[in-house]
C-alpha cells in the first residue's frame, strides 16, 4: 500500500507525515512486515555510520535498542499508526517500572535478588525492548530479571521475535506463545513452566509461591479483568506486584476500572489512572490528527495498580 512508502525509494527520508488513511486506529494487512523491513532498513543504516566506533558492550546494547525503538516510532508517525506504546506512553512505562524495582531493592538491597516482569499481549515486541532496555541501562548485571511475554497471535509472535532479536535483547526478553482452547487461555500454565524451578507446584500457600513483581497489560481489552482475577488466584499477583494496564480510558475497559478501584476500597491495593494521549497522536498541530477528528478525543490512561497485601 501507498501508505507505507517504500524504504527502496530514495526520497523515502523527506516524508514527513503518515497519509490520512494510515491514521489513528487504522488497521491494513501486512502494516507489521512493511514495519519490520523498515527497522531492518533502518539498522542497516545507522550500522554503516557508525561502523569503526569503539563502545562498551552494554552501551552499545542499549544505543541498538535504542534505534530499534527509534525506528519504530519513526514509522508510527511517517507512515502508519500502530498500536505499540508509544514514546509519551512509554516515559510513564518505564519510570513506573524503575518505581516498583527501586521499592523491590529498598527492602531486598540483595544482588541476588530476583525481578519477574511479565507482559500481556507482545505484539511487534516494542515494549518489551523499551522495558529491558531501561533494566539494562538503570540495572546492568546488579539483578537477576526474569522477563515474559505472552502473546496469542502467531503473525505477531514471529514479527516480535525478529523484532527483540534485532535489538540485540534476545538473551533477556522470552516470548511465550498463549494458547486457546475455546473456553479459556492457557497463561496461568505458562507461566508456572517460565518460572520453574523457582514455582514449586506443590506449595498449596500461594503467598510461598514466586510472585510478578511487574506486570504489564496491554492486549485483548475484554480480558484485562479476567486474567488479573486468574493470576491474583494462582499466587503470582501478589503483596508488592505493581500492574501497569493500558488503554484504559480511550478503549474503556470499565469492568476492569471498577475492578482495581473495588480492590483499594476493599485496602488490598492503591491505584492511580495517569492521563496520556493515544499512541502517536499528540501532535495535534499535524493535519494527519485533524483528519482522525472522527474519533474524538485523543486522551488515554494509564492504569497503576500497587498490591499492598495479597488478594
Amino acid at each position: 500500500m501507498e501508505c507505507f512508502g517504500s524504504d527502496d525509494d530514495e526520497d523515502s527520508c523527506t516524508v514527513t507525515q503518515r497519509e490520512a488513511s494510515c491514521g489513528i486506529c487504522s488497521f491494513h494487512p501486512h502494516t507489521e512486515s512493511s514495519l519490520i523491513t523498515h527497522v531492518r532498513n533502518s539498522l542497516a543504516s545507522t550500522e554503516s555510520s557508525t561502523h569503526g566506533k569503539s563502545i562498551c558492550a552494554g552501551k552499545a546494547r542499549a544505543q541498538r535498542a535504542d534505534r530499534v525503538l527509534h525506528a519504530i516510532d519513526e514509522f508510527c508517525m511517517t507512515r502508519h499508526w500502530m498500536m505499540h506504546i508509544g514514546p509519551e506512553k512509554g516515559d510513564i512505562l518505564t519510570r513506573s517500572l524503575r518505581e516498583s524495582i527501586d521499592a523491590r531493592l529498598s527492602t531486598q538491597p540483595s544482588p541476588e535478588t530476583s525481578i519477574v516482569i511479565v507482559e500481556l499481549g507482545s505484539y511487534c515486541g516494542y515494549s518489551s525492548i523499551l522495558m529491558a532496555k531501561e533494566c539494562l541501562v538503570s540495572y546492568g548485571n546488579k539483578l537477576d530479571f526474569k522477563f515474559i511475554t505472552m502473546e496469542i497471535n502467531p503473525e505477531y509472535i514471529s514479527i516480535a521475535k525478529e523484532m527483540i532479536q534485532l535489538s540485540g535483547l534476545n538473551d533477556i526478553i522470552t516470548i511465550l506463545e498463549i494458547s486457546y482452547n475455546g473456553h479459556d487461555t492457557n497463561i496461568v500454565h505458562l507461566l508456572k513452566d517460565a518460572l520453574k524451578p523457582k514455582y514449586n507446584e506443590q506449595q498449596q500457600d500461594v503467598s510461598q509461591r514466586t510472585t510478578i513483581d511487574v506486570l504489564f497489560i496491554d492486549h485483548d481489552k475484554d480480558s484485562y479483568k479476567s486474567d488479573l482475577m486468574k493470576l491474583e488466584a494462582a499466587g503470582f499477583v501478589g503483596r508488592c506486584t505493581r500492574v501497569i494496564a493500558d488503554n484504559v480510558i480511550f478503549a474503556q475497559i470499565d469492568d476492569y476500572l471498577e475492578y482495581v478501584k473495588r480492590r483499594q476500597e476493599e485496602g488490598i491495593v492503591k491505584t492511580n489512572t495517569i492521563s496520556c494521549h493515544v499512541e502517536y497522536s499528540n501532535d495535534e498541530s499535524n493535519s494527519v490528527f485533524e483528519a482522525d477528528a472522527r474519533f474524538g478525543s485523543f486522551v488515554d490512561g494509564i492504569e497503576i495498580t500497587d498490591y499492598l497485601v495479597n488478594p
